[in-house]
């Protein structure tokens, strides 16, 4: 594994140390945070496509055909 330096401004760092479980790494308390964020965005985006399944028509296919099936 290679290792790498990055500079942090110290109020970065102490927000880092305020998430950062005593046991953890810096390294793997910033990889959380990215898999939250990606996590997030991933989140928003199934939203937005749910929201927005109207406008393609295989869904609206299937739409229709929920209407079709009697009720018994």
């Amino acid at each position: 594994m290679q290792i790498t330096t990055i500079k942090l401004q110290k109020r970065t760092k102490h927000l880092l140390d305020s998430l950062k479980i005593k046991q953890d790494s810096y390294d793997v308390t910033i990889h959380k945070l990215v898999l939250k964020v990606k996590h997030k965005d991933l989140e928003k985006e199934l939203i937005k496509a749910y929201q927005d399944r109207s406008r393609y028509s295989e869904f609206a296919e299937w739409e229709n055909a929920s209407n079709e099936v009697p009720n018994d």
